[in-house]
């Protein structure tokens, strides 16, 4: 049993330092937002509940590709 905890532990700080995002102006994030702001769609109301994941930067928006631009971008 005490290996197998171990190993949980282990797995689940191997997941955390691999975690990278690799399309531009991304960060990976334990808590982003679940209704992150894109070109065609500006959240007014959110629940509050962390996404683990990667998430646009701070001042950038998805676009229609799922690319993260800036919102003066925007089409």
């Amino acid at each position: 049993m005490k290996i197998l905890f171990i190993f949980l532990v282990f797995s689940a700080l191997l997941l955390g330092i691999s975690a990278q995002c690799t399309k531009p102006n991304e960060v990976y994030t334990r808590c982003g937002t679940a209704c992150p702001e894109r070109c065609d769609f500006v959240p007014t109301l959110c629940t509050y509940q962390c996404v683990i994941g990667c998430s646009c930067k701070r001042g950038y928006v998805r676009d229609a590709n799922n690319n993260c631009i800036l919102r003066e971008e925007c089409p």
